[in-house]
């Protein structure tokens, strides 16, 4: 039953807070550019192949694929980020569907490459680990994920928690500090490729091969 709860306050929290401030997200967006230009390189996305961005938001990496040419679709539990997103796109090649990352409702393999971005450090273990075995089951070739990087020197965690606490209005940032989040990806059935820092240390991108 606590898992459940967790799962639970998790949604409603997420659905509080990004259906109610849409219009600020994108405030801190100059912060994510370089990285999402980074995670769309690292795709490796060839022209023709299908992508997915999960836990879309306002749909700014997904706008990065649609800005190349490609064929996205974006997805989130959250409303409010959707229509910014659809506002966002006029005239791409992109599409967006209200959806829980837990139970996807894609065809196995449906997708060549599925990205999912700033969204895992807003759950528990649990709900990760079902979202990243959902995005497994979806996507044929890579699974690109970006978050929050941590500090290397376990001194700065408090501060850095704190700090990015209150940037994210993430429930879980104490928890995802000191994650283990490569074998957290292992034990969903990915492997994990290779890991790849941004500027300022803020984020890090990791590449997962679907076919572990």
């Amino acid at each position: 039953m606590r898992h459940l709860n967790v799962s639970i306050d998790y949604r409603s929290h997420i659905l509080q807070h990004y259906n109610r401030y849409p219009h600020l997200y994108d405030v801190m967006e100059f912060l994510r550019r370089g990285t999402r230009h980074k995670a769309m390189r690292l795709s490796e996305w060839k022209p023709g192949e299908q992508i997915l961005d999960l836990c879309t938001g306002t749909g700014e990496l997904a706008l990065v694929f649609a800005s190349q040419g490609a064929k996205v679709i974006g997805t989130d539990i959250a409303r409010g980020m959707l229509k910014r997103a659809v506002n966002k796109s006029l005239g791409t090649r992109s599409a967006w569907v209200e959806m829980d990352a837990t139970h996807l409702a894609f065809a196995e393999r449906a997708f060549d490459i599925s990205v999912l971005s700033l969204a895992l450090h807003h759950m528990p273990v649990t709900v990760q680990l079902q979202v990243l075995v959902e995005l497994r089951r979806v996507t044929r070739r890579r699974i690109v994920i970006i978050e929050p990087d941590v500090p290397v020197n376990r001194r700065w965690s408090p501060i850095w928690t704190f700090v990015a606490s209150i940037i994210d209005e993430s429930e879980y940032m104490h928890e995802w500090v000191h994650q283990d989040f490569p074998t957290t990806c292992q034990t969903a059935g990915l492997n994990v490729e290779s890991i790849h820092g941004t500027s300022f240390g803020l984020h890090r991108i990791v590449l997962c091969d679907p076919k572990a």
